[in-house]
């Protein structure tokens, strides 16, 4: 009986060990690009700041400048966005996101990859 017991969690740390290395270098070496997904952008690039121009071009009264650069980052046209949000639409995010992070975008938080995930469907 100890002999199964040794056996087993010898196979568990030897488990535990190739997990935590596999985390480790996942982690550290990001061969997959997994760390931009759950990053905010960032908008001190120069890259959006070259691009004002064509923000200040397609206004929609709904996002701040600031959303509109995150947005078109994201690969999202902010022309192509509705101009008007119907209550459906708003139950929609609502349900999505939560009421205090809807809230926070509508006060001009620039909105995560996350919140475009989980809001998708209402686009």
């Amino acid at each position: 009986m100890k002999i199964l017991l040794k056996i087993i969690i010898g196979f568990l740390a030897v488990v535990g060990a190739l997990t935590i290395a596999a985390g480790t270098y996942l982690y550290i070496a990001d061969p997959f690009g997994l760390k931009t997904l759950f990053m905010a952008p960032d908008l001190n690039t120069t890259n959006i700041n070259a691009k004002q121009t064509d923000i200040k071009n397609s206004t929609n009264p709904l996002i701040t400048p600031n959303q509109a650069a995150a947005l078109q980052k994201l690969g999202i046209d902010p022309s192509k966005l509705p101009t008007e949000i119907s209550p459906a639409k708003e139950a929609c995010f609502v349900a999505s996101l939560g009421q205090a992070r809807v809230n926070e975008i509508k006060a001009g938080a620039v909105p995560t990859p996350m919140d475009l995930l989980k809001a998708k469907s209402c686009l």
